[in-house]
């Protein structure tokens, strides 16, 4: 995908809406920006000098590290094929990181390792984890968890164990748009689903080592 002529084709769109010289008036570029968890600066002076700012935040995110499903979702939003999902204020997770991992002792033996590692990476880069599992909630589970994701910040997926629901979680939030940054422990790296294997995956042997590179790669996406 050519992420310039992306970029050219939401600008165009972005600069085409009366709200973008409108003073102080958030538009669809801070909606976009906030949907995939970047920072947008805030309103001083005049509208489109801040609005052009955080469309060179934007563009160096598309330039840069955009995955391939980000780059259709901006593409589909300046030709109108959609628009940014409504997020729910209500939601648990809005602005945090949602967590998608083993949750079962029995079936996966690195449950405290995962949950340790990466709990400290985001606490170290500044983000706050969401753990479904660990928020008490009546509501059903299934709906809960498409909610939470369409909120968060960014996601992080360990594959360790191969586990189908973290495949599932991790599918809907690229779907989305939303940066999925992968895991698995060394042992099992092999076994991931041929699906992904081409995906970029950190490898960790420990919870330090977890913790070490997952800070390493939040940092690089612009997400610390």
């Amino acid at each position: 995908m050519n992420a310039e002529i992306i970029f050219n084709e939401f600008a165009k769109f972005a600069e085409s809406n009366h709200h973008y010289y409108t003073f102080e008036k958030h538009g669809i570029i801070e909606d976009v920006l906030a949907f995939m968890g970047l920072p947008s600066k805030k309103f001083f002076g005049a509208s489109s000098v801040v609005h052009a700012d955080n469309l060179e935040t934007l563009h160096n995110f598309l330039t840069t590290r955009a995955s391939n499903e980000q780059l259709k979702y901006v593409y589909d939003i300046a030709k109108g094929y959609a628009k940014t999902p409504e997020i729910s204020p209500l939601t648990d997770c809005g602005g945090k990181v949602f967590v998608s991992m083993p949750m079962n002792k029995e079936k996966c033996q690195y449950v405290d390792e995962i949950r340790f590692g990466i709990e400290s990476a985001l606490k170290n880069t500044g983000n706050i984890p969401y753990f479904l599992d660990k928020d008490s909630h009546n509501d059903n589970i299934y709906v809960k968890m498409l909610d939470e994701i369409t909120a968060c910040k960014f996601l992080v997926a360990d594959l360790t164990s191969q586990n189908n629901g973290v495949y599932y979680e991790a599918g809907y939030a690229k779907a989305l748009g939303k940066t999925v940054i992968m895991t698995c422990k060394d042992t099992d790296f092999k076994n991931r689903h041929f699906d992904i294997a081409q995906v970029q995956t950190l490898s960790w042997k420990n919870a330090d080592e977890l913790a070490s590179i997952l800070s390493q790669q939040i940092r690089q996406s612009g997400l610390a």
